[in-house]
């Protein structure tokens, strides 16, 4: 178990049958409840349940039973989940533990709202509200969602929710009882889909004493290279109202990759963390494992940047050197010249590659996983200033037509870049995490090179790690 075909070692998968979006993410006494959208009863996507898992360090996750079923009032579909600690909803009963409330959207027939179901021993079993709904349907089709966190200025619970391509805001003294507060979205981003899975959250900005507050908006289809894709967008918001900084044309996406979506960030934290669903609409009920379908992203802690005028949310991936085996190569300089291809052998698809960029005067650099007879390329573009993933000769790509792609991102400039492979993944982090493109990939052969090529000019790297990654798999 767990050594399947394209199952990843090193990220979070069910052990059988259909995932997708995170839910609930929530931090409590040491542990990390991830919460995600399940169907136990088949591979492909059917009547939404909670399932269940928790980690103490992000990466070893032990999955536990269905947390919330379907009921009359519908399918259990995506939502969030709180610590009071107050016990402002009334709900707590135990004398050793905070109560834990769920809130989530229950999916009826053409008609969603807006429910809780509360825990009060740590998760491990729950209790659905006898009042539910809490918010009922006014009347819009897409209305669900639900991300709630605790605004301390104004002293209340708040809840963004995403309706159809807008998103509201409502808030609430107890968890029970809610007031719609604002809506935002109409006339700004982007707009080629249904907005779904809202988040909203206060970020530094490095290097500085600001804070702004950021809204996450997932929207499917619409993104940059096709399907499901992350926006945010960067402003401030008072307790009422969301107030965007950035014309309304503007659109920011979190990540240009075609297999990153519905990511929400955990509750009860104090360092912002993030976790998203490996996996784009246009296939993802096709795509080529058993007996589980679906995979998280490796969780990216969260912050803001200025840069070129504008501020843009970096992601970096946890701290994965506790599962380093001894690195594989270390180079203090690397330089890549045209007329010689730099090739080094993988002893399998689980590898972490870091490098810097100390000088840079090739048009095009490629970083290529090379099998016999199959590869996929990452190139960087200096003259066009992009980078491309290229996964149309990667392996199996047949199961669907939207699969084959090649992906291109913007990028003004390259400095330095981290690269995580794991057996049917990668995930490229550019510029210390200003960049960032997750992809899929599904190899059919068992030995690969790691191939660095250069063209009309040299590149050097200096401080080029490669390391091999642990199965976090028991």
């Amino acid at each position: 178990m767990y050594k399947e075909q394209y199952r990843q070692q090193f990220h979070f998968s069910p052990k059988e049958k259909w995932m997708n979006d995170p839910n609930g993410l929530v931090y409590y006494k040491g542990e990390y409840h991830l919460f995600y959208q399940y169907h136990p009863d088949s591979m492909v996507w059917g009547p939404m349940h909670w399932g269940h898992t928790v980690s103490k360090d992000l990466m070893h996750w032990e999955e536990l039973p269905v947390a919330l079923y379907p009921d009359e009032l519908g399918q259990i579909f995506s939502g969030s989940a709180v610590i009071d600690r107050d016990n402002t909803s009334g709900l707590k009963t135990s004398d050793q533990e905070d109560v834990m409330v769920a809130i989530f959207t229950h999916h009826g027939e053409d008609n969603e709202k807006q429910s809780i179901a509360y825990s009060n021993d740590r998760g491990r079993t729950w209790t659905k509200y006898e009042g539910n709904p809490v918010i009922e349907n006014p009347g819009i089709k897409d209305f669900r969602d639900p991300k709630v966190f605790w605004h301390e200025s104004s002293g209340k619970w708040i809840m963004s929710l995403a309706c159809g391509d807008e998103i509201q805001f409502y808030g609430s003294p107890n968890l029970l009882e809610w007031t719609f507060l604002s809506a935002f979205g109409k006339e700004y981003g982007a707009h080629g889909g249904v907005w779904e899975c809202p988040d909203l959250i206060q970020l530094e900005v490095e290097e500085t004493e600001e804070k702004k507050w950021v809204l996450i908006v997932s929207i499917n289809p619409g993104g940059p290279n096709g399907g499901s894709v992350v926006q945010y967008f960067i402003g401030d918001f008072n307790g009422e109202t969301f107030t965007c900084d950035d014309d309304k044309e503007t659109i920011k996406w979190a990540d240009y990759g075609r297999d990153f979506y519905a990511a929400v960030t955990w509750s009860n934290l104090s360092e912002p963390i993030w976790i998203g669903w490996m996996s784009n609409w246009q296939y993802a009920n096709q795509v080529p494992t058993d007996p589980y379908r679906s995979v998280m992203s490796i969780p990216r802690k969260l912050k803001l940047r200025r840069e070129n005028e504008q501020v843009k949310l970096i992601q970096t991936p946890i701290d994965l050197s506790s599962l380093y085996k001894e690195p594989t190569l270390v180079d203090e300089h690397l330089t890549v010249v045209p007329t010689k291809t730099k090739q080094m052998n993988l002893n399998e698809l689980q590898v972490l590659v870091q490098a810097k960029v100390e000088e840079n005067q090739a048009s095009l650099f490629t970083l290529t996983l090379n099998g016999e007879k199959e590869r996929l390329h990452i190139e960087f573009d200096r003259v066009k200033q992009e980078v491309r993933v290229d996964r149309t000769d990667s392996g199996n790509v047949a199961f669907s037509e939207h699969f084959p792609s090649i992906d291109r991102m913007p990028l003004s400039f390259f400095k330095d870049f981290t690269l995580i492979v794991d057996q049917s993944s990668i995930e490229l982090f550019i510029n210390d995490g200003s960049s960032v493109m997750t992809e899929l990939f599904y190899p059919l052969e068992q030995t690969y090179t790691l191939e660095w090529k250069a063209m009309d000019g040299e590149i050097t790297f200096s401080n080029v790690t490669i390391n091999e990654i642990k199965s976090t798999w028991k």
